[in-house]
């Protein structure tokens, strides 16, 4: 990924990120500007896209994984992943990347544009060896959100289907008035935008010493976070043909994140009538939401979506509440801890209609990412 062949600036090539070993156990890292990443242990501990090999040999916990090959996991060509994806009855996949939903990868704003623009010139390559199956979406730094939006405008060109952005961006919201050239330029180009769960806010990253509890609490809070920034901030309003999904949080969530939201609305726009009722009223803050609809309006409008997982009970309940319309999988592939066999596990499930598991499975994806329905259609069996 960050080889010569994809790495565009020769001047900070002695800073890209490169594979180490840690001589006692053998488990891989990386290093970007004298970090290790992941960080396995003591506050701000984190994981994803752990190297799988060093000089082609297989790290110790590539060696554990129970289903993917290596060239499936590192996506060396098209082939291989295909492979993974027959086997999991997928037509067509939307790759996302893994070590990037950690913010920052450093503190240096080129240095940070580098990494993804390398990044984003290797995924381009490998999806173009199957570009009606392997689909892929851009991903940003946001230290320079200037820079971020030039590169959301670069990728466009290069066949992205959409933008990947966390959370939170450290200590910033997305609604950020700084983070606007990044929501101008998505909906210049016309490209949805995935807020996926991320490591990105050392406020939430420092609270716990283990990664387990910060992927359990940290990482998936900041999809809240995000919903409530982009829900209340006024984004789709001034961008109203701009399509949000809200990724790997599973579903639970969006009925509290949703309710609070509307509560919160609700009571700031009826506080004037109670002023005029009562006289007057003490100054408690006033709210700061600047949407002009509520969350469930936004979804309805069809420019919000969630994802979900096949397992989740309260699938049913949500799909009944907003429709069958909002809801996005994602297989996880190549993650060692995904559910295998998902699509089967999802398909026999009593508790939602073959048409919306139609819906669920494969047109929503397509809708909100621009892409036509595979001819091939899920069925039970």
């Amino acid at each position: 990924t960050y080889s010569d062949k994809y790495w565009d600036t020769p001047q900070l090539r002695d800073r890209r990120p490169v594979v180490v070993e840690n001589p006692e156990t053998g488990f891989l890292s990386w290093l970007i500007d004298d970090r290790a990443f992941p960080l396995r242990f003591g506050p701000g501990t984190r994981f994803g896209a752990t190297p799988a090999s060093k000089n082609g040999v297989p790290s110790a916990l590539q060696r554990m994984k129970f289903k993917d090959s290596l060239e499936s996991t590192e996506l060396r060509s098209a082939e291989p992943r295909l492979k993974t994806m027959d086997e999991e009855h997928i037509a067509v996949s939307v790759n996302y990347p893994t070590m990037l939903f950690s913010w920052p990868h450093t503190y240096d704003p080129a240095l940070g544009a580098a990494i993804v623009r390398s990044y984003n010139n290797w995924i381009a390559d490998k999806s173009s060896q199957a570009p009606d199956r392997l689909k892929w979406v851009t991903a940003i730094d946001a230290l320079d959100p200037r820079e971020a939006a030039r590169e959301i405008k670069r990728t466009k060109e290069m066949g992205s289907v959409g933008v990947m952005i966390t959370g939170m961006f450290g200590d910033k919201q997305v609604d950020h008035a700084s983070m606007e050239p990044i929501w101008a330029a998505a909906a210049e180009v016309g490209l949805p935008v995935g807020v996926h769960l991320g490591f990105c806010c050392p406020g939430l990253d420092d609270l716990f010493d283990n990664v387990r509890d910060n992927a359990t609490v940290s990482a998936v809070f900041t999809v809240m976070l995000g919903f409530h920034s982009v829900l209340t901030g006024g984004v789709l309003d001034r961008y109203p043909d701009l399509k949000v999904v809200f990724l790997e949080a599973g579903c639970e969530w969006v009925p509290f994140m949703s309710d609070r939201v509307t509560t919160r609305i609700e009571a700031s726009q009826s506080r004037p009538a109670l002023a005029a009722q009562a006289g007057d009223l003490p100054n408690i803050g006033e709210s700061a939401y600047t949407a002009k609809l509520l969350p469930e309006e936004y979804v309805k409008r069809g420019q919000v979506y969630f994802g979900f997982e096949v397992e989740d009970e309260m699938l049913p309940y949500v799909v009944n509440k907003f429709g069958d319309e909002c809801w996005m999988w994602a297989s996880d592939i190549p993650h060692a801890d995904r559910r295998l066999e998902a699509v089967d596990y999802f398909m026999a499930r009593q508790d939602l209609s073959e048409v919306t598991k139609q819906k669920l499975l494969v047109d929503n994806g397509a809708r909100f990412y621009g892409l036509p329905v595979p001819k091939q259609t899920v069925s039970a069996g």
